[in-house]
């Protein structure tokens, strides 16, 4: 198996390193990131073998013509996933495959499946309202990929390299409002946060703030797209005095900013290794989904596809964090 994951790593760099480059097509409610194509190239990181067994049975890559191939929806952060599937589907160009890629974001992207307007997707977890309007866990096939994390960010120049969950809860429900009550300069606090129909929004919310309200955005300030959090953060005036969050998969290959960095949450740094090992606190999957009815064929063979362990080998080919424990990862 390390083998056959060489040879997915190999064909995804013959593509044109396709997961490393967001596409730029994407269409949002908030800006568009006019600098989404212009980003470092990452490395594709590799782990220990991890716990655990594949249960899931090897199978041949289906294949297609690009006219055949279905129409994709979803997140921000799987548009790179989406662009190396579909060449390695079809064997299309890269700009061919830029041209089938027009990713509406998290939300809007299940209102597109639950609408018919698309056919599957590549998203992370709905927003509680979209949940409760759509109740996509009863209403469309879910079938978790990969695992990604929530990741909280701030300036390389700020001395805190570690905070708790309790005082995270604290920074973005207002509670906490200077970097001395969390061990560092005396200093005020400058939270960023997502608007509520995003996808780390729902992380946010889901898996830090739980019960605790986020602080009025009076006190907190509000970055629309994913590219504008890290440079909000960045940007910021007193920039050591910032910190917003953003998905792993995104801050780390695809908007990375050198003078920034991650902060460890209850002494742990949130990376490939540590997310994969379950070890990380913030951690969600990302899903494959198809409607429950109409299903195009190919879209359904894509998705049991993802499901395998060469599938799963490509997603972790891709960069991200596969969801399929005992994978043989590394050289």
């Amino acid at each position: 198996m390390k083998r056959l994951f060489s040879l997915i790593l190999a064909s995804l760099m013959l593509l044109g390193a396709a997961c490393a480059k967001p596409n730029g097509n994407e269409t949002t409610a908030a800006p568009q990131d006019a600098n989404a194509n212009a980003t470092p190239e990452p490395t594709f990181e590799q782990t220990e073998t991890p716990t655990g067994t594949p249960t899931a049975e090897p199978a041949e890559l289906p294949q297609c013509t690009l006219a055949q191939y279905p129409k994709v929806d979803g997140s921000t952060a799987n548009i790179p996933m989406a662009m190396a599937l579909v060449q390695l589907v079809t064997g299309c160009t890269e700009d061919e495959a830029t041209n089938t890629i027009n990713f509406s974001t998290t939300d809007f992207s299940y209102d597109a499946l639950d609408k018919g307007e698309c056919d599957m997707l590549l998203v992370y977890e709905a927003s509680k309202p979209t949940k409760e309007r759509l109740d996509p866990e009863n209403n469309f096939d879910m079938r978790p990929i990969g695992l990604d994390a929530l990741v909280f960010i701030t300036n390389v120049d700020n001395p805190v390299e570690s905070l708790t969950e309790a005082q995270l809860r604290g920074i973005f429900s207002g509670e906490i409002t200077n970097w001395s009550e969390v061990g560092g300069l005396d200093s005020p606090i400058v939270a960023f946060q997502r608007p509520t129909l995003s996808g780390s929004q729902t992380l946010m919310l889901d898996l830090v703030m739980k019960d605790v309200p986020m602080a009025p955005e009076d006190k907190i300030l509000v970055s629309e797209t994913m590219s504008d959090v890290i440079r909000d953060i960045a940007a910021y005036d007193n920039s050591a005095n910032a910190i917003g969050y953003s998905v792993y998969y995104y801050a780390k290959n695809m908007y990375n900013q050198p003078n920034l960095k991650f902060i460890r949450i209850d002494g742990v740094e949130p990376t490939f290794e540590s997310i994969n090992a379950g070890e990380y606190p913030y951690i969600n999957p990302f899903y494959a989904i198809l409607p429950k009815t109409g299903v195009k064929p190919m879209a359904k063979t894509l998705v049991d596809w993802l499901e395998t362990e060469d599938g799963q080998y490509f997603v972790a080919a891709c960069g991200y964090v596969p969801y399929m424990r005992g994978l043989e990862l590394g050289e």
